[in-house]
């Protein structure tokens, strides 16, 4: 049934009069039973405000971190490899985060959060294998594993954040908001890797930095499942905020 259908039949609905056997103040006690527990609402700000927001959020935790680690990954790299890389991360996190927030809406818009993963996982790996060079497994679990804590200790926190903004809206799937909120994050997480890392290796920037995007992904649908089996999409629980162009 589409909007137009439905509005047709609920303008039907009002305008049809009420039969004269029923009591002559039905419709008022109708119209109280319904209306006494609604609260005026905000707003929910546009879905280009929104996707500032959640980009606001990637790049804060992403160069904030960085700043306080170091740059020794950006002064690692060359000038061509920071275009095609710093260019990658923001494509990525503004596809993660139009996907993030076409979830707040119903009918938002076609559903691009497993576009979002997969075109993260895809991607990365491809423009590493192209930039990089070196597969020796030397070191490779030692210096690994700092790597891929360090850019969890960003993108879970940064989930944090995205999580409480998603609230906001009337979010029907958790899971596939999820998805995007996690790739959002876990590209914050590889952005700062990027800028703090100074590992050019090929082999570790594949397995350890990527990896991030796909546990951070991964968390995410998790919790977002948790969500979703709990009940965080009843319509008690469906936000703060009216939905509004």
């Amino acid at each position: 049934m589409t909007p137009e259908q439905m509005d047709k039949i609920f303008a039907e609905a009002a305008n049809r009069p009420v039969p004269p056997t029923e009591p002559p103040d039905l419709v008022q006690r109708v119209q109280a039973a319904v209306l006494k527990d609604l609260r005026p609402v905000r707003p929910l700000p546009a879905p280009w405000v929104l996707t500032l927001v959640f980009g606001a959020v990637a790049f804060l935790f992403a160069g904030g971190s960085a700043l306080i680690l170091g740059l020794n990954g950006l002064h690692a790299l060359g000038q061509d490899q920071r275009a095609a890389i710093f260019t990658a991360v923001a494509l990525g996190a503004w596809l993660a985060a139009l996907a993030a927030v076409r979830e707040m809406r119903p009918a938002g818009g076609r559903r691009l959060s497993s576009i979002a993963f997969a075109t993260a996982a895809v991607a990365f790996p491809i423009l590493f294998f192209l930039l990089f060079h070196g597969y020796t497994s030397q070191n490779l679990i030692r210096e690994g594993i700092p790597c891929l804590v360090a850019g969890l200790c960003v993108s879970i926190p940064a989930a944090f954040v995205t999580a409480w903004v998603l609230r906001a809206g009337c979010v029907l799937s958790w899971r596939a908001a999820g998805v995007a909120a996690g790739t959002l994050c876990g590209l914050a997480g590889l952005g700062m890797l990027e800028l703090h890392c100074p590992n050019l290796k090929a082999i570790h920037v594949l397995l350890w930095h990527v990896t991030v995007v796909l546990v951070s992904a991964a968390l995410g649908f998790g919790a977002g499942w948790f969500a979703d089996l709990r009940g965080a999409s009843r319509p008690e629980d469906l936000g703060r905020f009216a939905l509004g162009d």
